[in-house]
């Protein structure tokens, strides 16, 4: 019997912060967020960017009844929860929420999370919101969602993050943002995570020229880092994510047509975008 096909659609794919400058609207201007209908109520969500708001906001228009959602937190820098207190389903009591992300600095995914939505940040707390909550610390130990295999690697990022690679059959999605190329032991690492996926989403927040002269030890990555990395793996296809604040439409055309040049199986991330697997 075959697997039947998941879509991972993108809801959010810019970095930093939100924009909302026309000249930037074809690709999207929400912050992270992508998720996977699983079927049967079943959500997998990948991070909390403004983009989370819109997921929410469809899901919670669509078929009533119970849904639980899983969601995997690539780390905690705002640009990558800050959708999460305008999360429809959060003020939903038939909606079950799991948590996965790493400790970081001493904290875990549940009190990192009710810090951030509670007073004077934000007038409601985490812990008296009525869906049920669950959190779980990720530690290396691959997961099990639904029928699929979630597996996790950190990179190479301030305050730490961390790639997770979606297995489904034969088929297989690694979602690598927040990274900068440079630490030969992760970047090596994560060639082997990512070897022979049929998707690899990576942050290519720079060009070139802007990383090598402003944004080293940011936390961030290129599109050419990104195509080595992609080559270096054999994937089948390269999808450049988390786009910069200030780079418009006709920025991302031309990074993609230069993309595409090294790496014809280049792509790049859009709101709406599906990628089935």
């Amino acid at each position: 019997m075959t697997a039947a096909t998941y879509r991972l659609r993108f809801w959010g794919v810019r970095g930093t912060v939100p924009t909302a400058d026309i000249e930037k609207l074809r690709f999207g201007g929400n912050t992270p967020c992508a998720a996977v209908d699983l079927g049967g109520g079943d959500y997998l969500v990948l991070d909390c960017g403004s983009g989370l708001r819109l997921f929410g906001s469809a899901v919670s228009s669509g078929e009533p009844g119970p849904k639980r959602y899983h969601i995997l937190l690539s780390h905690y820098h705002l640009d990558h929860v800050e959708g999460l207190p305008f999360f429809q389903p959060l003020y939903d009591p038939q909606s079950a929420i799991t948590f996965y992300g790493f400790e970081s600095g001493g904290k875990r995914v549940k009190e990192i999370l009710e810090t951030l939505i509670s007073p004077p940040y934000f007038p409601i707390r985490m812990g008296g919101v009525p869906s049920k909550l669950d959190y779980r610390t990720t530690d290396g130990t691959p997961l099990s969602i639904g029928d699929l295999r979630v597996s996790t690697l950190r990179l190479n990022h301030p305050d730490g993050s961390q790639s997770y690679r979606l297995e489904h059959g034969d088929h297989r999605i690694v979602f690598a943002t927040d990274h900068e190329h440079g630490d030969e032991r992760i970047d090596r690492a994560l060639v082997e995570f990512s070897q022979g996926v049929d998707y690899l989403i990576y942050d290519a927040t720079y060009q070139e020229a802007e990383y090598e002269k402003l944004r080293r030890g940011w936390g961030h990555s290129t599109w050419y880092a990104a195509v080595q990395t992609a080559r270096a793996a054999r994937v089948g296809t390269l999808v450049l994510f988390h786009h910069h604040p200030d780079h418009t439409d006709k920025d991302l055309d031309k990074i993609l047509r230069i993309a595409r040049k090294e790496l014809p199986s280049t792509e790049i991330a859009r709101e709406g975008m599906e990628l089935p697997f």
